[in-house]
């Protein structure tokens, strides 16, 4: 029986790093074309698999098309909940990733906490990220990360927002009959960006430092990662690798996405349009 979330998560970690062979973990995914919607995605579906597999203890649920998070497992036996949102990106055939500083969220603003209904009680659960750069020809997983949501966003007001903030527009158009989906779409960080060492090629699970100290984690931490938020708070994130020495102290690691943080909005003046040369 798990005794909170961290656990959880830190089981299914260590089964994935038991997976490992020569740096990447195979994989299978079934062929695109044998997806029955658009927002059927293989890669959660393998995740959702395995899961169920080597798990036994836990109920996996699958949220559906549009939902997050992408997983939800229940332990049996405790009731503990996490849910769980899978985020992969297939490297450039120059063994980069496809993003670099950013990646999408689509209209759901990551967090370490998120709702659900637990019948009909809406329930604040934790959540997790699961992030996975496959090769270039989707036969393994090059980095995988486990992250605890409050490292990408710890404003769950600001997530419960985000949920309710999308909104249609009828009546629009010349004959009113037309509609604008007013949604917003969230870039955040990208943990895969091939430049950060304290992930890339690497297997990771990564949560709050106390949480770690906690459970007892600390001889397998290669980074402490501290995250300084606009009110000048300091949030300790710990960096867990099974394939560690045991160290006295880890190496302390700050402002590692300074340079999303750095961008600027670009003013747009004029529309995008096609052009041909004069005849």
């Amino acid at each position: 029986m798990f005794q909170d979330e961290h656990q959880v998560i830190k089981a299914i970690y260590d089964h994935f790093y038991s997976l490992d062979s020569n740096g990447v973990i195979p994989i299978n995914l079934r062929a695109p074309t044998l997806v029955g919607t658009t927002q059927d995605d293989p890669f959660d579906c393998l995740i959702e698999h395995t899961l169920s597999s080597a798990f036994p203890q836990l109920e996996v649920f699958s949220s559906g098309k549009l939902m997050t998070p992408d997983i939800i497992v229940r332990d049996r036996a405790s009731g503990i909940i996490v849910g769980i949102e899978v985020k992969k990106l297939i490297q450039k055939p120059n063994g980069a990733d496809s993003r670099g500083l950013t990646m999408d969220y689509n209209s759901c603003l990551p967090c370490g906490k998120t709702q659900i209904k637990v019948g009909k009680m809406v329930t604040d659960i934790p959540c997790y990220y699961l992030f996975a750069l496959l090769s270039n020809d989707s036969s393994s997983i090059v980095t995988l990360i486990l992250m605890h949501g409050d490292f990408i966003n710890n404003d769950f007001e600001l997530h419960k927002y985000a949920k309710t903030a999308n909104q249609s527009e009828y009546g629009h158009g010349a004959y009113g009959e037309g509609s604008v989906r007013h949604r917003a779409m969230y870039t955040y960080v990208n943990p895969l960006n091939s430049k950060l060492s304290s992930f890339f090629g690497r297997k990771t699970f990564v949560l709050p430092k106390a949480a770690s100290d906690q459970l007892g984690y600390s001889n397998l931490v290669a980074q402490e990662i501290v995250r300084t938020d606009l009110q000048g708070n300091d949030n300790a994130y710990s960096v867990v690798d099974n394939s560690v020495q045991p160290q006295l102290k880890p190496t302390e690691l700050r402002d590692i996405f300074a340079n999303a943080k750095a961008r600027k909005a670009k003013e747009r003046n004029s529309a995008s349009m096609p052009q041909l040369d004069e005849i």
